[in-house]
């Protein structure tokens, strides 16, 4: 069986130059079926601090490459804590009090977009089976780019990150959102101040509003400390969904991976597996189509 650490290692380096800067990512091609087939695709986006090898160790998600999905994995544009970290509209890095200056030239809702447009020239993909996903600020960002994209989404997953920047006309393309009740970074039930002042429930409830889905989540106990909230359409369908975790600090849960996993402060959690979750959920609104 093929480990996490191998298939990122597979993945090919690439590069394009946005912004009057030149932007790395990491991409893992389809395996099974033919080459001419549009694929689905995937772009995961890492947290502050860490970049795009860390994020597909830690969320699993290149392991989709292996079930015909292409899996791209982009790197932030600013330097932070070791690692990188992504522009986010109006927003200051955690543990920063203001906007940094180099920030104001990066715009990476747009780089995302250019993203797109280069990966399409690629290789075959399929324009209405995209989806985003991302941990803490790259969750964040992909909130931003769901809402800027419009239909270019099928379908979004935020893990210990979601926020709903958009108003009620905007685009609301189907979401998974997991978050931890312990989480001190960003606070599942708000008030960490202006950076992140929106209880979590509501934003996902705001993001259901917009999706026209009913205002009031169906709730289940589908684990031990495990509770989702599931808002349904008209059609039936349970396209918006929020899955709290009371063992959760700031972490991504159900993964191996020390880093993404927080295992080494305790943060992290076993109760959820949300590279599970995530995976089933690009199945159902957009995955691989039988031949």
């Amino acid at each position: 069986m093929t480990t996490r650490a191998e298939t990122v290692r597979r993945a090919e380096r690439h590069e394009l130059t946005y912004g009057g800067r030149r932007r790395r990512f990491l991409l893992l091609r389809p395996e099974p079926g033919p080459r001419d087939r549009p694929a689905p695709l995937v772009v995961d986006l890492h947290p502050s601090g860490l970049g795009p090898a860390a994020q597909l160790r830690g969320s699993g998600l290149g392991e989709l490459a292996a079930r015909g999905y292409a899996v791209a994995a982009p790197q932030g544009a600013l330097p932070y804590q070791g690692g990188w970290a992504w522009s986010l509209p109006g927003v200051p890095l955690a543990g920063e009090e203001r906007i940094r200056d180099e920030a104001a030239g990066v715009d990476d809702v747009a780089f995302l977009a250019a993203l797109l447009d280069t990966l399409d020239g690629m290789l075959p993909l399929d324009p209405a089976r995209r989806h985003l996903s991302g941990f803490s600020g790259g969750a964040r960002l992909a909130s931003h780019a769901a809402v800027a994209f419009g239909d270019r989404l099928a379908s979004v997953a935020c893990v210990g990150g979601v926020r709903r920047p958009g108003g009620p006309g905007d685009t609301a393309p189907p979401l998974l959102a997991v978050h931890g009740l312990r989480d001190a970074t960003n606070p599942y039930r708000g008030a960490a101040g202006p950076r992140w002042d929106e209880p979590v429930p509501d934003a996902v409830g705001r993001w259901a509003g917009a999706a026209g889905c009913a205002a009031e989540p169906v709730r289940a106990e589908s684990a031990p400390g495990v509770t989702e909230f599931r808002h349904r359409d008209a059609a039936g369908r349970e396209p918006v969904r929020l899955v709290a975790v009371a063992s959760l600090g700031h972490a991504w849960p159900g993964t191996p991976d020390p880093l993404l996993g927080g295992h080494a402060d305790g943060s992290g959690s076993d109760a959820y597996d949300a590279s599970a979750a995530v995976r089933g959920f690009f199945d159902e609104f957009g995955g691989v189509r039988a031949a």
